[in-house]
Parts: C-alpha cells; structure tokens; sequence
C-alpha cells in the first residue's frame, strides 16, 4: 500500500529540569502517550481512506521492478528486462521517495532531478531456504500461479504482478475500501482476459481472515507467491504476527511458497526526520507516526528474520539497500535505507484467523436500544398489573355469586336494606336491577 516517506526537522532539544512540564495530549516531548498509540490504532482504516480521499491514485508510481528484484520468482519478466533497459536506471529505489505531505515529511527535494545518487554497501544474507522453483503443476480452479498482494493501495503493484505473469491470477487487498475502490475502477478498463485474472477484495490481514475456509476470499493452500511492498511497517508491531499467519493460511505448502517483503530499514532518513520532530511522533522502538495519522515501522534485519521464523517461514535472502542521495544544489546528503527479502512459507499452513468480534455498539445505538428495551419492560410491567387487576376483580365476582348461592331471602333483604340505608345504593336501583 505504502511507499516510504519520511519526516524532517531539528532535534528539539531536552526539557530544563527546573521547569515544571506541562500536561500534554502527546505524552512527553519525544514518545506518544498510551492513549494516542491506542487512537491511531484505531483510526488507522480512517486515516489510510482519508488519505486515499485526498490522493486518488496520483500519488504512487506503477512498481515495475519485481522481475528485476526478485528474478528467480518471476524470470519472464526478468529476461524481459534483460533484453529492453529503458526502464532501468541503476538504482532499485523506485519508491523510496515517492511521496510528500503537507507536514514536509519528505523533503520536496528529493522528487526533484538534480539530485546524485551513490550506491553504499548493501548488506546480504543468504538464507536456509532453498531457492524457489515454480509450481510444478496448478491449483484447481486456477489456470497458472496465485499471486496474493498485501495492502495494494491504488493497485501500483498488482497491476504490474498481473503484466509478469499471463496466466497468473492476483488478488489483492487492502483495508481502506476507498483504495480497493480505485483498483476497481482500473480493473474495468482492462481487457476482459486480464480484468478477469484480478480480484480486488477490502481486508484488514491484521484482524479478518484471508482463508476461504474461515469466511475469507482465497481458497486454502492455493498461493505461490505473496508481495508485501511497504504495507507491514504501516502496522503495528504486535499486530505482524497475525498477519503472517494470516497469509501462511493461505500460502502452498511444504515451503512452496514465496513471500517477498520490501519496506523501511533502521536508519533511513525518514525515521531520522520522524525523530528529530520531538512533537509525540515516537510510538514505540523504530515506531512513528506521521502527520496525517498514517504510521511506520522502521524494521531491523533481526526483527523480521525472528518475525517470520516463528511462524515456521524460513529466509532464503535478504538484504539491507542502503543509497546516499546529494541533491547537489543544496549540496544535502540524504541516506536512504530499506530492506527487501524473500521467505519460503511454511511446511503447514497456520491455522486461519478466526472472525474478528463485532464492532463495538456506537454510543447512540446503545442509547436507542436501552431507551426501546426500557419502554418494552414499562409496557409488560403495566400489562401484568392489568391481568392481575382483572383476576382480582374475577375471584371477587366468584366468591359474591357463590355466597348469593347459599344465601337466604331473609338474610339478602337484610343486606340490600343495609346498603340502601347506608345510602350505597337506592330502591329504584333495586327495583331496576332486580325487578
């Protein structure tokens, strides 16, 4: 969903001791408080369709280079590339520097051309994993591969995952329905051959299942191949487990299956800029948050290694990109870092996430529903004194006939003389109800 972007700005400086700090909603200077961490929490689906709002899809670029990043998986597209190198330029951080915000999180400057780019020395680490080999045979009902796409935003990756294979079929999800909304726009126009091989779907992996078999959209054990291109760090830490088994639910077994991650690294310039704000950025270790609510991870090669090993995903590579980039008007040196790997999914499929909870009841629907529960017991209350009114009045009724039953006349006439005496009752009353 999320290309990389950054934050900028001077380091505040420590808090005076002898000054008595005042309350802030942010915590202190540096570190969100709970209550803040919370609320991005749950506003993150808000702030990421806000942003799509306001955006469209004009803010990312088309990701062209999974054939050339990861050739083993897609080796169609990588000969392709081999043979036409317009579109390569040398540098593999085609949106690392994509975006700016109006808090100047990216510095605009780096969307300009008259900037240098020099390659540092990357750090790679091969993995236990063996090296991945295509599908020998297919998953019915899919003609070719099944290629899942986490947090695909405006579609910038699925569409050109769709262009790599001409038989693979793409899902693609995110949890902003205003992006899933854009990649369905873009997949009318498609050719129907194409349009029917891509299958945009609203999901938040962190908390509603994937798997068909528990309410999700993607059959169990069907995909070969899973790109998660900056989307995990706009998660919170302790949700990434749950994603991962989300996605294992869905992967082929038997370490089949390939899931390629390409996000930030620890010590990018957008986390050194994010930082440096000191305004209740900081949401926890290489945690922040930006401007506009939306959040990112800045991940730590053990991190992600220690991730996905438990949940049985093995490495078969990694590596840390590391780019100065001197925009040599301003003669400013900005160091960019992000970290691309490819793991093998698991021996076994995790079990699927199982349905999230109900939303919580929103204050004035509570309000309704204890108002019309309080009127329904009123009225029942008022019916049961009805009913025992009427059974009162009924067993007075019985016992008065059974006594006129056994009565004398004598004793009657006496009775009525007393009332009438008494004045309850008249003679022409009497006579009336008597005669």
């Amino acid at each position: 969903v999320h290309s990389a972007r950054g934050g900028s700005g001077a380091m505040s400086a420590s808090p005076v001791a002898n000054v008595t700090p005042r309350m802030s909603l942010y915590g202190d200077k540096e570190s969100a408080s709970e209550f803040w961490v919370q609320k991005y929490e749950r506003d993150a689906r808000k702030n990421w369709d806000v942003f799509y709002k306001n955006n469209g899809d004009r803010f990312f670029k088309d990701r062209h280079y999974f054939g050339r990043e990861w050739a083993h998986v897609f080796p169609a597209a990588a000969a392709a590339a081999r043979r036409d190198d317009d579109d390569f330029s040398g540098d593999d951080d085609d949106d690392v520097d994509e975006s700016d915000d109006d808090d100047d999180d990216v510095d605009p400057l780096d969307r300009m051309g008259n900037v240098e780019r020099s390659r540092d020395d990357d750090e790679r680490e091969l993995g236990p994993a063996p090296r991945y080999a295509h599908p020998a045979s297919t998953i019915h009902p899919f003609p070719g591969r099944v290629i899942l796409e986490i947090g695909c935003g405006a579609g910038n990756s699925a569409f050109p995952l769709l262009d790599l294979d001409p038989r693979a079929t793409v899902f693609c999800c995110d949890f902003s329905p205003r992006a899933v909304a854009l990649v369905e726009r873009r997949r009318r126009t498609l050719p129907a051959d194409k349009r029917d091989r891509i299958v945009p779907f609203v999901c938040d992996v962190s908390r509603e299942p994937l798997c068909g078999s528990n309410g999700g959209m993607i059959p169990p054990g069907c995909v070969d191949v899973c790109t998660m291109v900056f989307v995990l760090s706009a998660i919170a830490p302790d949700r990434m487990p749950d994603v991962l088994r989300n996605v294992s639910s869905v992967m082929r077994p038997g370490g089949a299956g390939r899931v390629l991650l390409r996000d930030y690294a620890d010590g990018d310039l957008a986390q050194t800029r994010l930082g440096d704000k000191g305004d209740g950025r900081k949401l926890g270790d290489n945690h922040y948050v930006r401007g506009d609510g939306t959040r990112a991870f800045y991940f730590e090669k053990r991190f992600v290694k220690d991730l996905f090993r438990d949940r049985g995903m093995a490495l078969e590579e990694l590596t840390v990109h590391a780019r100065a980039v001197t925009n040599r008007a301003a003669g400013r040196r900005m160091d960019r870092r992000w970290i691309q790997c490819s793991f093998a999914s698991a021996e076994a499929p995790a079990a699927p996430l199982p349905p999230p909870p109900p939303p919580p009841e929103p204050e004035w629907r509570r309000r309704a529903r204890e108002a019309e529960a309080a009127r329904e017991a009123r009225a029942k209350r008022e019916e049961a004194e009805r009913a025992a009114r009427e059974e009162a009045a009924r067993v007075e009724g019985e016992r008065a006939r059974a006594a006129l039953s056994r009565c004398e006349r004598k004793v009657l006439e006496s009775f009525l003389d007393e009332l009438r005496i008494a004045g309850r009752v008249t003679a022409d009353e009497i006579a009336a109800r008597l005669g």
